[in-house]
């Protein structure tokens, strides 16, 4: 017998999420080079390694991007529809809150 399918009021994408950034180090990785300062310690993890300088796709242009990693937490999502893209998003509210409306389906 068939069964309907039911989706939910609302509907986002999903994708590959890397590990947090909080406060320039890699959360799984942590501290790798006590001699480097917090900000460039995610680039030494081998996660991040080759990315190059992170920065909050929805924070202002003028935003300086070292404080931006050194005071919120960063979170690193591959793009659900080009997996050769990454979209970072800062803990503030409203860029949290454009990154869901970007990606709502319905």
């Amino acid at each position: 017998m068939p069964q309907i399918e039911r989706q939910g009021s609302k509907s986002v994408s999903y994708s590959y999420m890397y590990p947090r950034v909080i406060a320039g180090t890699c959360e799984f990785c942590g501290v790798i080079d006590n001699l480097q300062p917090s900000h460039v310690q995610y680039t030494l993890c081998p996660h991040f390694k080759g990315i190059g300088e992170l920065r909050c796709s929805y924070c202002p242009e003028d935003s300086n991007p070292i404080d931006v990693i050194n005071q919120r937490e960063l979170k690193v999502h591959v793009h659900p529809d080009n997996p050769n893209k990454l979209v970072v998003v800062c803990d503030s509210f409203t860029c949290s809150q454009k990154h869901l409306d970007r990606f709502k389906i319905n």
